[in-house]
């Protein structure tokens, strides 16, 4: 005895459709998320950079307060681009900090990044940008996966009720 099965396809189709227009407003969702994430971790890391020290034999190592002060007011996410599918978005530094006689403007804060990361002539490196993405690597990849998640299961459950 066989059984008749329907199969609403157009209807299946039309939310097919429905979640390929809302997949790219939600992919940029959570790309913010997860910038969101990785700042935390890089301001997390600004703390732990060493106090500004001068030893007697070889470069000097660290960063002044102020320094750090004007690392963590320089921070912040671009506005997202996309260039032809690609979605981007950064975390980076801008802006002037305090000023120095040499700098009467103020320095510019990434190029103290920039210094402390890579080090310089007169400066020990500390990669706190490396350190801070190694650490939250998984936690910036959760946190991107699971707004996907959250965000397609309202889209699928609003087109169920």
């Amino acid at each position: 005895m066989a059984k008749n099965f329907t199969f609403d396809a157009q209807g299946y189709l039309d939310e097919l459709k429905q979640m390929q227009d809302a997949i790219v407003p939600i992919c940029k969702m959570s790309l913010y998320d997860g910038a969101k994430i990785a700042l935390e971790a890089v301001l997390a890391e600004i703390d732990k950079i060493p106090d500004r020290e001068y030893p007697k034999i070889g470069r000097a190592r660290g960063l002044t307060e102020e320094d750090k002060d004007d690392l963590r007011k320089g921070l912040g996410i671009s506005k997202m681009r996309d260039d032809s599918g690609q979605i981007t978005v950064k975390i980076g530094f801008d802006g002037y900090g305090h000023s120095t006689p040499s700098w009467p403007d103020g320095i510019p804060i990434a190029m103290i990044a920039r210094a402390i990361c890579r080090g310089t002539s007169w400066l020990k490196e500390y990669d706190f940008i490396s350190k801070a993405m190694k650490n939250a690597r998984a936690r910036i990849e959760s946190g991107i996966a699971n707004r996907i998640d959250i965000q397609i299961q309202k889209t699928i459950g609003a087109n169920n009720k």
